[in-house]
């Protein structure tokens, strides 16, 4: 049986990742406090610390629901059967969520949670990929390495690639789309 989140949770759930996506988008992590976060959510301390030891535990948990939706996307979205077009659909969400929230970014990368930020990406993209590439295997896919290498080796270049074209450029999409998809055919 299936075990249902309580209504009041999902609610405040909302309110403090709606409000802390906010507050990321006109400061640094740094200098939001959780006394802050909870007054603009509308969320008493203490339910906020029921549910998260501090804003650094909060921060994990907004990222990996992020991460979940992004998976979730990613499976409607692409082309399961064929692997080329499933990382390039993969690298065209990343690039269209990254242009959808510039802002968010920014201020993720001006801070000093971006090494926490990209280990949790890093290692949910991984398991995505490795899963992929274990199910492409199954099905008489030639592989020239095992899956947990080729995963750790796209996955990689994949995020350090984004975020140096991020730091670099202002104009993500059809440029780097264009220079990413002949490196991922030959891939």
């Amino acid at each position: 049986m299936e075990q249902k989140t309580d209504l009041r949770v999902i609610k405040t759930y909302k309110a403090l990742t709606d409000n802390f996506l906010q507050m990321l988008s006109e400061k640094k992590f740094e200098n939001i406090t959780v006394n802050e976060l909870c007054d603009r959510a509308m969320v008493r301390r203490a339910t906020f610390y029921k549910h998260f030891a501090d804003k650094v535990d909060f921060f994990a948990f907004v990222i990996r629901t992020k991460q979940a939706e992004f998976d979730a996307q990613i499976q409607q979205q692409t082309d399961q059967t064929r692997p080329k077009s499933f990382y390039l659909g993969i690298i065209q969400h990343a690039l269209d969520f990254l242009n959808s929230n510039k802002k968010l970014v920014q201020s993720v990368l001006e801070s000093n949670m971006l090494p926490t930020i990209m280990d949790i990406l890093s290692k949910q993209i991984t398991l995505d990929i490795t899963r992929k590439l274990k199910e492409d295997a199954e099905s008489g896919v030639s592989l020239p390495a095992s899956p947990q290498v080729m995963a750790q080796f796209f996955t990689g270049a994949m995020v350090y690639t984004l975020m140096w074209w991020i730091t670099q450029k202002k104009v993500l999409e059809a440029e780097l789309m264009e220079e990413l998809t002949p490196l991922l055919r030959a891939f």
